[in-house]
């Protein structure tokens, strides 16, 4: 009788184990498929290379900010990016994504505009944004929503967990950008804004004027302003 109940311990400990065993090599298949194995729960280190060889306009120390407010947000958290260019900024926060159920949605007419680009190059870069996406494995993490920001936010219901401002740097387009995103961030939540500078005076006057007195723990990377919606995280 002992010896019976021994083989059926050991059967079920086998059978176990081979599950265990199955469900890790295809979970390790998944992926390597999708070139995403050394980059689960990575540092910023092991992929930076990757982030700065997508041309950008972020500026040092900012892509490795990106990554970790995305890595530490909870599972299943939601990123808006307003202003997605070529992908830089887009990949850096959609590495911080990686092997968890959070998603990024990029807000971006792709054509640029005739304030921040240079009206004789500008271009249509939305093929050269998703080829970024693409090659870097990430394209199960965002999602673009083409169009106008201020169109699109009349039809945003989500709550939001991250909201990153860089559109359109006219003092109406970011302080609308703000106001009408702003809402949808959940207590605690994240909220950034790029070129909070000098030489970019009406995104430095939005944050002066209104994003500083609605955030708290306020700080910076140079020119990227971030601080908390008050409430709980």
């Amino acid at each position: 009788m002992n010896s019976l109940i021994s083989l059926k311990r050991k059967l079920v400990c086998s059978i176990g184990y081979r599950m265990i065993r199955m469900l890790y090599e295809i979970k390790h298949f998944i992926l390597k498929k999708y070139c995403l194995l050394p980059w689960v729960g990575a540092r910023f280190e092991k992929i930076e290379e990757k982030v700065y060889a997508i041309e950008g306009l972020l500026l040092l120390g900012q892509d490795k900010w990106l990554f970790k407010a995305a890595k530490d947000l909870p599972d299943a958290a939601t990123i808006v990016e307003i202003g997605g260019y070529k992908g830089r900024s887009t990949c850096a926060l959609a590495f911080g994504c990686v092997g968890t159920k959070k998603h990024i949605f990029t807000i971006d007419t792709f054509n640029g505009n005739k304030v921040d680009f240079d009206v004789i190059n500008r271009k249509n870069f939305f093929n050269e944004w998703r080829r970024n996406i693409e090659k870097n494995g990430l394209l199960d993490y965002v999602t673009p929503l083409v169009g106008f920001s201020s169109d699109i936010s009349h039809t945003w219901t989500k709550p939001i967990d991250l909201l990153f401002i860089d559109g359109s740097h006219k003092y109406e387009d970011v302080l609308s950008d703000f106001d009408r995103f702003y809402q949808h961030v959940v207590p605690g939540g994240i909220v950034a804004m790029h070129d909070v500078e000098p030489r970019h005076p009406d995104c430095l006057r939005v944050w002066n004027e209104r994003a500083n007195f609605e955030l708290t723990d306020t700080g910076a990377v140079s020119s990227l302003a971030f601080g908390r919606k008050p409430g709980r995280v």
